[in-house]
């Protein structure tokens, strides 16, 4: 406004997107960033590369360069399973599964209805097409009945056959906006059970909770877990949750529920009392955030949060694990050479002063956050093999241009300011922009990059740039 106040309006776009058609870039996902002053001048970027970030970054600018170019999961590089073999029994499963249905009528006083099966012709042509596999004892089930829609597993309604292996019920394609290397610096708990990926193909749901959360076999999992085992995915599971080594274990659990009386029966719905992990269990033994000091046996924990850090010890960590998150908030100092001795891969240090050096050669550590007062020397950076993230548009910086040597650099945050230092731009996947930056210093960032095929054409970042005055009406 005309008194430099701020003020939300209403704003048609519909001009915009005939603007962007303009420059030649496709509207299938556009981005509209407008900025009018009181003079009338206005200044617009509309783009499909750049997106504005939101909780935790809130107003930082991401550029998205190369959209297929993401950093390898960990789930890739760890080991198959011990045991390959099914921890299941087809034969017990069936049992059991009668077992089951059979008790559930005895307290309910009538049987309940399911679907039947398909006919073995049908159910061999399914398996046949199926992309994956199902464990035997899934498999055998399906021979017992086509799904529920009662919600007989931990009251999940069962899928059908040809719903479990025609739909992909859930799948996230994960991109750079989801953060990937924070996203991925999870653990699987108990550790090693299921593979460290951020969803996979290979976490088949077979029942639903209705709200977008699934019950799903693991047919691909980590090191000590079992094909077929038992998870819990969806859209409130960052990370796949363990149930059980089987579907077999499951229904063993439910019909031991059922003997023990643990249920509640009411105008014809039983519910089932059989534990089962969720999102909503504490989680204290993974997670710990204080103001210290460190518990002394951090063994299972795998994220660590330390507010009001001052003359924090880090010597308890040493060793952990399972310990790949670090957050550090607070004047400082810390000593930060514990943190060598752990499979540490997002560092998180909102302090004073940063010693980075303390951490030269960190065999792990793949992306790194700072926020410093005092200047941070980046030459150590160059130590960090599998270094492939940093944001450091809050930190005081010094050795800037190391970053420009970073072959293994994938995604980068500065400030305006901080980016104008940089002589040679690193090949990156995605540039953030952090701060209050005009638009035209927006443009003026986005044409340094040369992505390997523009979204836009010839437009470089995918993003087209428009400014002028608009016209009074009178």
């Amino acid at each position: 406004m005309a008194d430099g106040s701020e003020q939300a309006i209403r704003v048609g776009l519909h001009e915009a997107g005939e603007l962007y058609e303009l420059s030649g870039a496709s509207a299938d996902r556009l981005t509209v960033e407008l900025t009018v002053e009181a003079s009338g001048r206005f200044e617009a970027v509309l783009s499909q590369a750049i997106t504005r970030k939101t909780y935790p970054e809130q107003g930082q600018l991401l550029c998205v360069l190369r959209p297929d170019h993401l950093p390898v999961q960990p789930g890739a590089e760890q080991d198959g399973p011990a045991d390959p073999t099914p921890a299941g029994d087809l034969e017990d499963a069936v049992r059991l599964f009668r077992q089951y249905v059979r008790k559930r009528a005895e307290i309910r006083g009538e049987e309940e209805s399911l679907p039947p099966p398909l006919d073995a012709a049908e159910r061999a042509a399914l398996l046949a097409d199926f992309r994956s596999e199902l464990p035997p004892d899934l498999v055998a089930l399906y021979g017992e009945a086509d799904g529920d829609d009662i919600g007989l597993f931990h009251g999940h309604p069962w899928f059908g056959l040809e719903s479990t292996t025609t739909h992909i019920h859930h799948h996230h394609e994960w991109k750079w906006t989801d953060d990937p290397l924070w996203s991925m610096a999870d653990e699987a708990e108990p550790p090693g059970t299921t593979r460290r990926w951020i969803s996979s193909l290979n976490w088949i749901p077979f029942a639903t909770s209705t709200g977008g959360d699934y019950l799903a076999v693991d047919m691909d999992p980590g090191p000590t877990g079992r094909p077929g085992q038992v998870i819990r995915v969806g859209r409130n599971y960052g990370r796949p949750v363990y149930v059980a080594d089987s579907v077999t274990t499951m229904l063993r659990r439910h019909v031991a529920a059922l003997d023990r009386g643990d249920y509640w029966e009411e105008d014809g719905y039983l519910d089932v009392d059989v534990d089962i992990p969720s999102y909503l269990d504490d989680d204290s033994e993974t997670f710990w955030r204080g103001a210290g000091p460190i518990p002394k046996k951090p063994h299972g924990i795998h994220t660590l949060v330390v507010d009001e850090a001052r003359s924090l010890d880090l010597e308890p960590v040493r060793g952990a694990p399972h310990l790949r998150t670090v957050m550090l908030f607070g004047e400082g100092p810390v000593d930060l050479r514990p943190l060598l001795d752990i499979p540490l891969e997002a560092l998180r240090l909102h302090l004073d002063a940063v010693d980075l050096h303390q951490l030269a050669g960190h065999p792990t550590l793949r992306v790194v956050q700072l926020a410093t007062r005092q200047p941070v020397d980046l030459s150590v950076l160059r130590t960090f093999p599998r270094l492939e993230g940093l944001e450091l548009s809050d930190a005081a910086l010094q050795n800037v241009g190391t970053i420009a040597e970073l072959s293994g650099l994938l995604s980068l945050t500065l400030s305006y300011e901080q980016w104008q230092e940089l002589d040679t731009m690193p090949r990156l996947a995605a540039a953030g922009l952090a701060g209050d930056a005009t638009l035209s210093q927006v443009n003026e960032w986005a044409t340094r990059f040369e992505p390997d095929q523009p979204p836009g054409g010839q437009l470089p970042c995918g993003y087209a740039y428009f400014e002028g005055r608009l016209r009074s009406r009178d």
